[in-house]
């Protein structure tokens, strides 16, 4: 099939839908199909990363906030790769609604995958009048003729904006990359690896670390990312005295991150709110590193806790302290969790999960 994947949040953004779809990209090519990848203008070769990519202008060139591709060019290029599939990624993209709305017109079957919960996920008597405003998305979206989605949260998120059927296929890691030949327990490297946001709970993350100081005195936390929170998270370093404890990575490449999950021996995931899944929780478990997440959104689907993984509440720093310092002290329980978790983590890989994806695009 020739299979068109279509969104703005593509490199140079960094994030779990960009991974997602270069992931997606790879696997389908391995199955024989033909994918083109399109997102908007940005500064990097149409061959990026060896993957086939289409960009798109956008009407206001210098607007972020008004970030929407013209919609002829858009077209032109959709009829020119004459794909038998269109699928869009991210429910709020103008590139992946503007794009399944196209295919609806030209007859080209269109599926959606919704990655995105959002800040009002908690919020459900704000859900009622805020799709009413939306209403044009309402439009869009149900143009698709399948939908996907994430997680069951992610589901739950998208369900306010249309009555179709919406099925559940995780996001999805290469197994292999990530799993290390052997694993030690007897360190005392902790890990985050996300964008440097407020929502990731970066902050809650640093005051628990300082917590564990007091009790694993040789304890390091290693921050993977970058963002706008950069500042506040330098300040609080400073503040916190944690200067010397706490290291900041801001490239990600693949090759380095492997070795650095591989190095970890505890993962945290602290986000306050709008976590549909966590591919970072993938790689990690992966990596046979035991992982502690917030119970935020699609991660409780994802981590049993206690069992695969530990979940603690969303803010409780005291919480996740002592359970980051019961694994960096507990050797024996972090092999059993990662034991479990990697076991876990192999339903997630590509090669099981595009067989998902293509089976909608077959239906």
């Amino acid at each position: 099939m020739r299979i068109a994947l279509c969104s703005d949040y593509f490199y140079p953004k960094i994030g779990g839908i960009t991974t997602h779809i270069e992931g997606l990209t790879r696997a389908l090519e391995k199955r024989g199909h033909e994918v083109v990848i399109i997102t908007k203008k940005a500064k990097f070769d149409d061959r990026q990363h060896g993957l086939n990519v289409i960009c798109v202008n956008s009407i206001f060139k210098t607007s972020r906030v008004l970030d929407i591709p013209q919609t002829s060019e858009l077209e032109k290029k959709i009829r020119e790769f004459k794909p038998d599939v269109i699928h869009g990624h991210h429910a709020f993209s103008p590139i992946s609604l503007l794009s399944i709305f196209t295919g609806k017109k030209l007859g080209i079957k269109t599926i959606l995958t919704n990655h995105s919960i959002q800040f009002l996920y908690d919020f459900d008597y704000l859900w009622k009048p805020s799709s009413y405003v939306l209403f044009p998305y309402r439009e869009y979206i149900n143009s698709a003729d399948r939908i996907i989605a994430v997680s069951n949260a992610a589901a739950k998120f998208i369900s306010h904006f249309t009555s179709k059927k919406i099925e559940i296929i995780g996001n999805a890691i290469n197994v292999d990359e990530f799993s290390p030949e052997v694993k030690t327990f007897d360190g005392k490297s902790v890990l985050f690896v996300g964008r440097f946001t407020y929502r990731k709970g970066i902050h809650i993350l640093l005051e628990a670390f300082q917590k564990v100081k007091q009790e694993v005195e040789d304890a390091h936390l290693t921050l993977v990312g970058s963002g706008y929170f950069s500042s506040v998270v330098d300040l609080l370093i400073r503040a916190l005295n944690l200067s010397k404890d706490v290291s900041i990575v801001e490239g990600r490449k693949k090759e380095k991150l492997v070795e650095i999950y591989q190095n970890s021996h505890v993962f945290v995931l602290p986000s306050i709110y709008g976590e549909s899944f966590g591919i970072v929780l993938l790689e990690a478990m992966a990596s046979k590193t035991p992982v502690i997440a917030s119970d935020d959104g699609g991660i409780k689907e994802l981590i049993k806790n206690e069992k695969t993984g530990f979940i603690v509440k969303k803010d409780d720093v005291e919480g996740l302290s002592e359970k980051i310092a019961e694994l960096l002290l507990d050797q024996n329980l972090s092999k059993k969790i990662s034991t479990f978790a990697f076991k876990e983590v192999k339903k997630y890989d590509w090669k099981n999960i595009v067989k998902k994806i293509e089976s909608v695009y077959k239906c």
